[in-house]
């Protein structure tokens, strides 16, 4: 009896069989290699289509991984003219890629994303799948992953790109620039970088000193964000700043020498100042004390200016009219003048002494007399009345809807305002200023160092303001017969 271990020898004896079967094990292999292209058959596959805006050096078979496995492949790579995606306006040519992946990785989640990567530096690329939250959904066998989903990429050949011609000329002039800037400066590179070696110290210290917590470098940072954001909303005021401060500094400039003067004079001015404000306290407080005591009367000074300005505004057509009526009575003062130093009158008021009307008239007549005699040069020559009833009026002409304000300049000075027992060393005043034909003193007294009382040297200026009379009083007057005709 044969053994079945040497039956089973037997079967392989015979080159009949073994060639059919070497044959047959040569047409599956065969088969099952040009199959394997579009994936193993009986073995079920998860179906997904991705679309790209460029497939160049994809070819059919790519891998497709999720991190570093491989998990499927490219099985076909279409071209579609237009995109089928209806938020894409872009409408630009692209490929859709056929993808065959492994039962066990879907189904995928729907905001899964996807890129198209280099595999290596020798070329060949493979698509990456970066899976999304299965809370979105899923996507179903057959899918596609549209081109809002590609998570862009840059690989060599798109970096090399942009190596083009202009950029290798470009490239070329610069390195030709830079050679020439380096020739014969080996000297001054070594002398830069032992400058920078010494410099590394003092930049470690900076730099630690920037990085410490005290120096607070995040605040800092963020205190010129919010600076240079205001910055931002006044920069038309800001750059008219510039321009004007521009030629400021221009003129600064051409003062020259003058400015580091002035500069050189202002510590000795400051302490000036200084000790003038510090003499000026008293007197300060001396006004503030009479701005107090005045607060009762400022209540009244809007019904006292009311009935000023009711007072000045009925006065003044009457006051244009005193230097017409000065020069008619002229002649009458000068009779006046001549009754009054005449014997005979002087008898006759004498006479009329022991009446009380008469004295009383005589009295009233030679003190009449007195006086115009004494105020009519003063007027005939400096016009004191038109000058002080033009000013008079003047002074509170200004005002509002409340009544007149009357204007003042107040010069307080502590030595002049309060009694003292001997006049102030700077007190300027004339009580009597001469007023005739050979001068005006009266607001042209020249100012003098140290004290002056009285009538100051020499004949001052007679040149005085002229006024004139209203308008329409001429009319008026000559109407009346006052000039003499008609107008």
């Amino acid at each position: 009896m044969r053994s079945r271990g040497r039956t089973a020898l037997e079967v392989f004896d015979n080159p009949i069989l073994v060639g059919t079967l070497t044959i047959l094990v040569v047409i599956v292999a065969v088969y099952l290699s040009y199959i394997a292209e579009n994936g193993l058959p009986f073995v079920p596959t998860y179906n997904v289509n991705v679309d790209v805006a460029s497939a160049a050096e994809l070819t059919k078979n790519a891998p497709v991984r999720i991190g570093s496995d491989e998990v499927g492949q490219v099985l076909t790579i279409t071209p579609e003219l237009a995109s089928q995606d209806p938020t894409d306006t872009s409408k630009q040519p692209f490929a859709r890629l056929g993808l065959a992946l492994e039962q066990s990785v879907g189904p995928l989640p729907l905001d899964s994303r996807y890129e198209v990567r280099l595999g290596s530096v020798l070329g060949g690329k493979y698509v990456s799948i970066v899976p999304g939250n299965p809370k979105s959904g899923t996507m179903p066998d057959g899918g596609t992953l549209d081109l809002k989903d590609n998570i862009p990429f840059v690989d060599l050949d798109t970096a090399f790109d942009t190596f083009g011609p202009k950029t290798q000329q470009g490239l070329r002039s610069v390195i030709k620039e830079l050679g020439d800037a380096t020739a014969g400066r080996g000297t001054a590179f070594n002398d830069a970088t032992y400058s920078l070696a010494q410099l590394i110290g003092p930049l470690e210290q900076l730099l630690r000193l920037l990085a410490a917590k005290s120096t607070n470098l995040a605040g800092f940072v963020s205190g010129a964000a919010a600076t240079t954001s205001a910055l931002a909303d006044v920069a038309p005021a800001l750059d008219s700043v510039l321009t004007d401060g521009s030629t400021t500094f221009a003129a600064l400039n051409d003062a020259g020498t003058a400015l580091g003067a002035t500069i050189d004079q202002l510590p000795e001015t400051e302490s000036i100042a200084t000790t003038v404000l510090t003499n000026a306290e008293p007197v300060l407080a001396n006004a503030a004390a009479i701005a107090q005591a005045f607060k009762p009367a400022a209540a009244l000074l809007p019904q006292a200016a009311d009935r000023l300005d009711a007072i000045v505004t009925s006065a003044t057509p009457v006051f244009k009219r005193v230097p017409r009526l000065a020069a008619t009575l002229a002649p009458a003062v000068a009779a006046i003048g001549n009754l009054a130093h005449d014997p005979d009158s002087i008898e006759a008021f004498k006479l009329l002494g022991n009446n009380d009307l008469a004295t009383f008239g005589a009295s009233t007549f030679v003190g009449l007399g007195a006086i115009l005699r004494d105020a009519a040069p003063a007027q005939f020559a400096c016009n004191t009345i038109g000058i002080w009833a033009r000013n008079f009026a003047n002074s509170i002409s200004a005002g509002d809807s409340t009544g007149a304000w009357l204007r003042a300049a107040l010069v307080v000075d502590e030595q002049q305002l309060f009694e003292s027992s001997s006049p102030a060393s700077d007190l300027h005043v004339n009580y009597y200023p001469h007023e005739d034909s050979h001068e005006c003193e009266a607001g042209n007294e020249p100012y003098s160092a140290g004290q002056l009382i009285g009538n100051p040297p020499g004949n001052q200026s007679t040149k005085v303001d002229n006024t004139a009379p209203p308008t329409g009083v001429l009319a008026r007057a000559a109407r009346a017969g006052l000039l003499g005709g008609t107008p």
